[in-house]
């Protein structure tokens, strides 16, 4: 009985969104060494255990108030729809009780970084902002998925912020070259929300579920899934512009060939052609993966 208790609450890990973080997190300390920020593993350790023990605790959270913090990429069900139902009392419990624990486990974190004289105003903020933006997703009665600004926040809270996280304790400061590398993933992982949005479109739509592509309809949401797509890839051309070295930011316009193509084959379905999810999602994947593997490379390596 333990055993399959503890098997359940496994589900509610999310690994996508966690990998999502870590690599975000270590390509802002990769760009700090970059810099030539002198690397302290130690402080590097507890912000990352931070930024996990904090999400953990809001996946497990929202899930314990049937809120639950974006869909899977890969359903355990194979519909593609997140659960949004939770039975048993027990496993009520067990959500609540994991949830408190890593979220004090978190509030140990922060004590060590105020110990390591880590936080200043700026870390201070930062880690406040993320913890936000984090808790307004999951919170019952704010309903954000029915004013479409969840896909946003979801974005912030596991592309944007994290490299700042991670950046800011090494480098002691902000950097144009964080801001040009990190932004440019914004669009590109709503590109990838819509598409699992998309994927869950119909039982959304049956279930009165005000997403963003709800609202908008399926059709326009292709059509600024291409738009995002699209303005990734201007904006890494226009941090190079800006000053960010090609040796950095060079790289990541190998993931055009897969991006053009997914544009292309959205373009088609407005004309009826066939929707191939074994397709689409390993695509949609690529094109956001790829750039912040080869960010993270690039940072460093070089």
């Amino acid at each position: 009985m333990e055993d399959r208790k503890s098997s359940k609450l496994l589900d509610h890990l999310r690994p996508v969104h966690l990998l999502t973080a870590l690599a975000l997190y270590l390509t802002g300390a990769g760009l700090a060494h970059y810099l030539g920020a002198r690397f302290e593993t130690g402080i590097f350790l507890l912000g990352l255990l931070w930024l996990l023990l904090v999400l953990e605790g809001i996946f497990f959270l929202g899930d314990y108030f049937q809120v639950p913090f974006q869909a899977a990429v890969f359903p355990l069900d194979g519909s593609g729809q997140s659960s949004r139902n939770i039975s048993g009392s027990d496993q009520d419990s067990l959500l609540l009780y994991a949830s408190l624990g890593l979220l004090t486990g978190a509030a140990v974190m922060t004590v060590m970084l105020v110990i390591n004289q880590v936080i200043g105003p700026a870390m201070y903020g930062l880690m406040g902002l993320i913890f936000l933006l984090l808790a307004l997703l999951v919170l019952p009665g704010l309903n954000l998925e029915s004013s479409g600004l969840a896909e946003f926040f979801t974005s912030l809270s596991l592309v944007v912020l994290p490299p700042a996280l991670g950046f800011l304790p090494q480098y002691g400061s902000f950097h144009r070259y964080l801001y040009l590398a990190v932004f440019p993933l914004f669009p590109l992982h709503l590109a990838l929300i819509l598409t699992l949005r998309l994927r869950s479109y119909a039982g959304d739509l049956r279930g009165q579920q005000r997403t963003l592509l709800v609202r908008i309809g399926w059709k326009k949401g292709v059509f600024i899934h291409n738009l995002l797509v699209l303005s990734g890839f201007l904006l890494f051309g226009s941090a190079l512009l800006f000053g960010l070295p090609i040796r950095i930011a060079g790289p990541v316009f190998i993931a055009l060939l897969p991006a053009g193509y997914l544009v292309w084959y959205y373009a088609g379905l407005e004309k009826g052609a066939p929707v191939r999810w074994p397709l689409i999602i390993p695509l949609s994947l690529t094109i956001f993966s790829l750039p912040v593997y080869l960010l993270l490379f690039a940072a460093w390596i070089n």
